[in-house]
């Protein structure tokens, strides 16, 4: 697994400005998200990985537009989903909940201002692919939205 700053090198941190596509070459590493635009992340298919694939996510900097991780297959019944869950932070009212995915749930989406969601500095996700058509997700996301719910965290495509 890349390990930033490993061995004098800072490989296994990547500063993401624009749409990415994840790939193999990508596995154990930390995307930074870094931008104050609109920008897409797209998970590897099932073909393009191996089970425990691991991928961590961490924002740089709050992006009132959005930063949407969404699997590489977003078909409904047969696609890739998200399992597991979020803990979400309001970091102006002081409470945090879990957010689990619903069903087909297949874009992680973190906006620093929507309500109902989150994404502000220091937010981190990190997935695993655990079985087909399966990533865990885990993470931290904090909100500057003092009731968020975590509504607008997990989203499904169609």
């Amino acid at each position: 697994m890349a390990r930033p700053y490993l061995g004098g090198s800072s490989a296994g941190l990547v500063d993401v400005t624009a749409d990415k596509t994840i790939g193999r070459s990508d596995a154990g590493k930390i995307m930074s998200l870094n931008s104050t635009s609109a920008l897409t992340v797209t998970l590897p298919t099932d073909a393009n990985i191996d089970i425990g694939f691991s991928i961590k996510f961490i924002v740089q900097t709050s992006n009132n537009n959005a930063y949407t991780i969404k699997t590489g297959d977003i078909a409904d019944s047969g696609g890739d989903d998200f399992v597991g869950g979020l803990i979400l932070a309001s970091a102006t009212a002081g409470y945090a909940n879990v957010i689990i995915p619903a069903a087909d749930d297949c874009n992680i989406v973190l906006d620093a201002d929507v309500a109902d969601g989150g994404g502000l500095k220091g937010s981190w996700v990190e997935l695993v692919k655990i079985a087909s058509n399966e990533w865990m997700v885990s993470g931290c996301v904090y909100s500057a939205d003092a009731d968020t719910t975590g509504a607008a965290l997990f989203t499904d495509s169609d």
